[in-house]
């Protein structure tokens, strides 16, 4: 007999590189728990700075240690290792520099059971910066427990420009992400989560809960999103764009919506960089996007030099606002 929906058996699954500074206190959050996890699946990529010998000390049965042989940051696929290892039905992710409230868990169980036959849970979370912190924007719909499908889920992450899911905040069964075919470790090296979470809720729907349980921190050491640059295409681009082939009208003109902005922000960033940006006028949806465009085309055509003091004195006039 297949165990139910319902009953929710969590593996928790957390990579690691070189975060000696925080990934006790992380796995602590786990162990803090009001409702246990089944296990916490550390995977490990060759840590420099004694991190491996920090888990490795913590008395627990539940903690397993695995080690990704490729070394350097790979959080994608760790996180696949992870995934593929467990046991649980559902996996529950945490970084190793991040947080969880001590209900955390239980707020996804109380979201699963509350809609069984949702694929994935989300609960809302706090950026915490080194000297403020600020919760998640989140559309009006979300401001009460929702279950989502895939236009639901997109109308939310259009309304505030924020995706609904965050990687430390959700879980989803374990199934599904395998079935939607996991992180996409050998295409980005970062914006890979919201092209997974696109596939998901190709699968099914998301229920999401506002209530705040866990931390994102933005501001702690050797993190990947500080060190890669925003100069191709997102990741998500050729997903959507798959999507929309079997998608229904509604969710075609979502899909290009989403496009766009996920386009536009990345331009907007690749600013700050000397290279130019890697996208491409046929990268967008048009005629819908012609800001797009136009951003795009300034990012492709402004010398190095005059983007990088433009965004500068942007930055400092947002400060002062």
């Amino acid at each position: 007999m297949t165990e139910p929906r319902f009953s929710p058996r969590f593996s928790v699954v957390m990579p690691l590189f070189n975060k000696a500074s925080h990934v006790r206190a992380a796995i602590e959050s786990v162990r803090a728990q009001s409702i246990a996890a089944h296990e916490i699946i550390v995977v490990d990529n060759r840590s420099t700075d004694g991190s491996r010998a920090i888990v490795a000390a913590i008395d627990d049965q539940r903690i397993r240690l695995l080690e990704l042989m490729k070394p350097g940051p790979g959080g994608y696929a760790g996180r696949n290792l992870g995934v593929r290892a467990a046991e649980g039905n559902w996996i529950a992710f945490l970084d190793a520099d991040d947080l969880w409230g001590p209900d955390h868990l239980a707020l996804l169980a109380e979201a699963i059971a509350a809609d069984p036959d949702v694929h994935a849970v989300a609960t809302r979370f706090d950026h915490v910066f080194e000297n403020h912190r600020k919760p998640q924007r989140i559309a009006p719909a979300l401001e009460q427990p929702v279950t989502l499908d895939l236009a639901g889920f997109l109308r939310a992450w259009l309304a505030v420009r924020e995706c609904p899911m965050w990687t430390g905040a959700i879980a989803i069964r374990r199934d599904t992400l395998i079935g939607a075919g996991l992180f996409p470790e050998d295409r980005a090296v970062r914006g890979g989560d919201k092209d997974l979470w696109l596939r998901v809720l190709a699968h099914g729907a998301l229920r999401y809960v506002p209530q705040v349980s866990a931390d994102f921190h933005r501001d702690s050491e050797n993190k990947v999103s500080k060190t890669t640059t925003t100069l191709g295409v997102p990741c998500l681009v050729e997903t959507a764009h798959r999507l929309m082939q079997t998608a229904t009208p509604e969710e075609v003109v979502l899909l290009r919506r989403l496009v766009n902005q996920e386009i536009a922000h990345y331009a907007r960033y690749s600013m700050k960089h000397p290279g130019r940006t890697a996208i491409r006028m046929r990268d967008i949806c048009l005629p819908e996007g012609f800001g797009t465009a136009a951003l795009v085309l300034a990012a492709r055509i402004i010398p190095g030099s005059l983007r990088q003091s433009g965004y500068a004195l942007r930055n400092r006039l947002i400060a002062r606002a």
